[in-house]
């Protein structure tokens, strides 16, 4: 029995150890890239498929089937790519690359890092999640914060939410405007029991206040979130722009939030009387309310460009205010 036994254990260690690789995730402004052939990295290089990457970066594209040629054109920038080649161009200037571009199960691939910086785009590679995170307008940014998803998944799924309906994922650090920023985008939204109304962007970013998306993220997940955003960037001073990357696969799910609209009617300013100036003099006994009396004043001021009838004594250009 013994020898069985460490027979088995010889023959386990002689299994090839063969782990899956997490696939490799593309955020572009925020919002994850979905492609029919997954991104392949070879050489160090990241290849994502041609007309997936160069249309999401606003460029237009020609594929030569001939000539086996990308071309590649935003505003002033041409990008031109040959299938096997490691010498691209960028308007008319050679580059040397280390992957060329390849046909991979039927797709054309090109190498994501080059075609993105050659128009202008900026590129984070986080190899511990697998995860490239492009900013199509250029580096406007000053550091990265990688926003654990498995640790604070509801919140993780609110950002991820809200970038993807529009919200900038970049914040610039404003901690004396978080409070007015939390009164104003928490303006007519009720409170819910167990759960926190979670604002992206958040209170502390110059980005947050009126118009921030927010949704209902169960207290414990969001103010565990909130303390750890703290703790990362209580260093930053202030006009600290900071760009929000989610770690990890984003697995959580947060509630919809109703704002609450008022049902109280608006007040409506009482129309005036109309009133004649039949006589030569008035004084506030001649009036029944302060209305009639504001009327004449204002009659006078209308057609003799005074208060010929001496109504506002005060000077504060509200006569009678003893009636009602």
């Amino acid at each position: 029995m013994k020898k069985l036994l460490i027979l088995l254990m010889s023959l386990f260690l002689l299994v090839p150890y063969v782990s899956a690789e997490q696939p490799i995730s593309v955020y572009i402004d925020g919002k994850q890239q979905t492609y029919n052939q997954p991104p392949v990295l070879e050489n160090g290089s990241t290849l994502v498929p041609l007309r997936g990457i160069f249309e999401s970066l606003g460029a237009n594209v020609e594929w030569n089937g001939t000539t086996q040629t990308v071309t590649a054109t935003k505003e002033s920038t041409t990008v031109i790519l040959r299938i096997g080649s490691n010498q691209p161009t960028v308007n008319g200037q050679t580059k040397t690359i280390s992957t060329p571009a390849q046909i991979i199960n039927s797709s054309t691939m090109v190498p994501l890092r080059f075609v993105s910086e050659a128009l202008g785009s900026d590129v984070n590679w986080n190899g511990t999640t697998r995860s490239i995170t492009i900013i199509s307008t250029g580096k406007n940014y000053d550091v990265v914060l990688n926003f654990p998803a498995s640790k604070y998944p509801e919140t993780a799924a609110h950002i991820k939410n809200a970038i993807e309906n529009g919200e900038s994922p970049i914040c610039t650090v404003d901690r004396d405007g978080a409070d007015d920023n939390r009164d104003e985008s928490l303006k007519g939204i009720p409170t819910k029991e167990g759960y926190d109304r979670d604002e992206f962007p958040m209170a502390m970013c110059a980005e947050g206040g009126e118009g921030a998306d927010i949704a209902y993220v169960e207290s414990s997940d969001n103010r565990g979130s909130g303390s750890w955003v703290g703790n990362q960037l209580e260093d930053y001073p202030n006009g600290t722009r900071v760009l929000f990357v989610i770690d990890g696969n984003v697995n959580g799910t947060t509630q919809p939030v109703t704002p609450t609209i008022p049902t109280n009617p608006v007040p409506t300013t009482p129309s005036k009387p109309t009133i004649e100036l039949t006589k030569d003099d008035y004084n506030c006994s001649d009036f029944k309310t302060q209305a009639e009396a504001q009327s004449v004043f204002e009659e006078s001021l209308r057609i003799f460009g005074k208060d010929v009838y001496r109504l506002d004594n005060d000077g504060d250009k509200r006569v009678c205010e003893s009636l009602k």
